[in-house]
């Protein structure tokens, strides 16, 4: 019979945990839990629905693309932004940061390399001027009109014109312009020289942020603000007109990188001004005292306990060291105590003797 129930127990209330059988209909792309007689499908994060069916969230199609101030591309599950030619990923993985192509081999420029937002650009010496690949050096002509004369006035590429003369064009990304020699900056070129966003205009590119980043003085730089991750500050973040401002509350200090906070430990230096011990505690430190002493208000300073104050400290007399106490007993001229021979005898002469007990009789 015992048997029977026991049976028709586990029939009826054992839990089967179809997550582990894999006999759920969770969706693939779901997490399916355990549940007392159940299970719960959850779709994963980068997904939406009840779980039974889950469909791809896709994260860049929002206001804030993603939060990607670039491109944002929509994988399955999660995203991933990616920066124009120019720039590179900061560690945020959001943020895109200037490349500075000069600093690997010069660029390929055979003079002077200057790095610019997005770009760079090649330049020569007095008396040189620049080829139409844009990274070598031709020395200057003063016979004629033509593309070898210094005066030719192309501000990027000269050409020898069929009928005499030279004709000016620009290099890729820009145009040129009205005067036919000068040439305008757009925003096929470097994004335009902006960190974020880039608009061309009649008389240039004008640069703009993703949202919760502020433009600079200079017009192309986007600066962080407090909005982003708290300007990736450990502690207090401030805007500034240079950027975000990082400070660190009292018993902490800011490090090199501007933004992280560091504990103090303020008992390396005089011993935190603690009387005995110091021991450092997170953004401050703890006073401790000597057994036998105790902490006064100002939370440094030690003072000895006069433990003689108390009621009941010692039977008789109670003398006060620092940090201790001592008790004697006073016995009377007639009372002095030897033991001789295992036997207590009187003496007249008068003596006090310290003891920490005793409790004895003169015969």
């Amino acid at each position: 019979m015992l048997h029977l129930l026991t049976s028709l127990t586990n029939l009826f209330f054992t839990d089967v945990d179809e997550c582990a059988q894999g006999t759920d209909d969770c969706h693939p792309d779901a997490i399916c839990q355990n549940i007392p007689k159940l299970y719960k499908c959850t779709c994963k994060v980068g997904y939406s629905g009840e779980g039974k069916t889950c469909e791809d969230i896709d994260e860049c199609d929002n206001h804030f693309n993603g939060g990607c101030v670039h491109e944002c591309f929509n994988i399955p599950g999660n995203y991933r932004c990616t920066c124009y030619d120019g720039f590179m990923l900061a560690h945020n993985g959001h943020n895109c940061l200037d490349t500075d192509e000069c600093m690997f081999n010069n660029g390929g420029c055979q003079h002077l390399c200057v790095n610019t937002m997005g770009s760079y650009e090649c330049r020569c010496k007095a008396g040189f001027f620049l080829s139409d690949n844009q990274h070598t050096c031709i020395h200057h002509s003063e016979d004629g009109m033509s593309c070898m004369n210094k005066d030719h006035g192309c501000a990027h590429i000269c050409r020898e014109a069929p009928k005499g003369g030279v004709a000016c064009e620009c290099r890729p990304g820009f145009e040129l312009a009205r005067n036919k020699m000068d040439c305008i900056l757009t925003c096929n070129h470097g994004n335009g020289g902006c960190q974020h966003t880039c608009e061309d205009a009649d008389n240039g590119p004008i640069c703009g942020c993703h949202p919760k980043y502020t433009v600079h003085l200079d017009g192309k730089t986007c600066l962080e603000t407090c909005a982003v991750n708290n300007g990736g500050c450990d502690r207090t973040c401030k805007d500034t007109s240079t950027g975000v401002h990082c400070s660190c509350p009292i018993g902490f200090t800011l490090q090199f990188d501007g933004k992280t906070c560091k504990d103090i430990d303020e008992c390396q230096a005089s011993n935190g001004g603690c009387d005995h011990f110091c021991k450092n505690t997170v953004g401050s430190f703890d006073c401790g005292c000597k057994k036998g002493f105790k902490l006064l208000t100002d939370e440094k300073s030690c003072q000895d306990i006069d433990e003689c104050s108390f009621e009941r400290t010692c039977d008789h007399t109670c003398i006060n060291h620092p940090g201790s106490f001592e008790c004697s007993m006073w016995i009377s001229p007639f009372k002095a105590l030897f033991l001789t021979s295992g036997m207590l005898i009187c003496s007249g002469t008068k003596q006090t003797i310290s003891v920490e007990c005793c409790c004895c009789e003169c015969v």
